[in-house]
């Protein structure tokens, strides 16, 4: 497994409170490791940002000691339908799970923190993407916009059609850290020339989407300036990869 990070033109990290109380969001990205990682934690200050801080930090520390030696830690569980690269991010979230797991025993329920997950890892031309609750992934290819990653959330539940989900219904239905027998769902693609990759946190709305759709369509490479001209009603967090 040889993570090809020449294929990666750059990339940008977003992340802002918008107006809510407190930001409870965390995003880490790796291009020498072909690793992103964002993170939408809930639970209020300070348990929602720890839970969704360890999470990153937990898949980044997986890859970089638990995975450094593949034939003596790998798998923890192995599914022969997923890819290496798969495999090792599968097998990352279920890590970080047990540490946000860990983190939250011995606390009272008002105490504890959960995080929903989205993670996208590079081997060669393969990125594998895992996904626990509310976060999404979206790809933009020649200027065509489509979900990859479906989020598992309760405004999913009573709308598939809804991409922007109102506060009462951004509820996950899954999350980092509150149950020991959590799954994330793996999706592997194969990224081409000119491919952008979006994950996010659900704060991202569909017109942030569409900010950066123009400008790939425009081919303008830098987004943040775009995206501080942008209200955003609550945390709002992406990774965006340009290949």
């Amino acid at each position: 497994m040889s993570t090809s990070s020449s294929l990666i033109k750059t990339f940008t990290l977003y992340s802002t409170q918008g107006k809510a109380p407190s930001q409870e969001d965390w995003v880490i990205g790796k291009k020498e490791r072909g690793l992103f990682v964002v993170a939408d934690g809930f639970g209020g200050m300070p348990a929602g940002i720890a839970a969704a801080k360890t999470a990153c930090d937990s898949v980044l520390g997986f890859l970089e000691r638990e995975a450094g030696d593949l034939e003596a830690t790998l798998p923890f569980m192995l599914r022969s339908y997923f890819s290496l690269a798969g495999n090792v991010l599968f097998n990352a979230l279920i890590f970080a799970n047990r540490k946000v797991f860990d983190m939250n025993k011995n606390k009272n329920a008002n105490e504890r923190g959960g995080s929903s997950v989205v993670a996208g890892f590079l081997d060669e031309d393969l990125m594998a993407l895992a996904n626990v609750g509310n976060c999404s992934v979206w790809l933009l290819r020649q200027g065509k916009l489509k979900e990859l990653v479906t989020p598992r959330s309760y405004s999913r539940l009573v709308d598939p059609f809804a991409d922007d989900p109102g506060l009462d219904r951004a509820i996950p239905l899954m999350a980092m850290g509150m149950s020991e027998d959590l799954e994330p769902e793996i999706i592997e693609f194969r990224v081409r020339k000119g491919d952008w990759l979006i994950l996010q946190t659900d704060g991202v709305t569909t017109q942030v989407r569409e900010t950066i759709q123009e400008l790939q369509l425009k081919g303008e490479m830098q987004v943040e300036s775009r995206l501080n001209q942008l209200q955003f009603e609550e945390n709002g967090t992406l990774a965006l990869i340009q290949f």
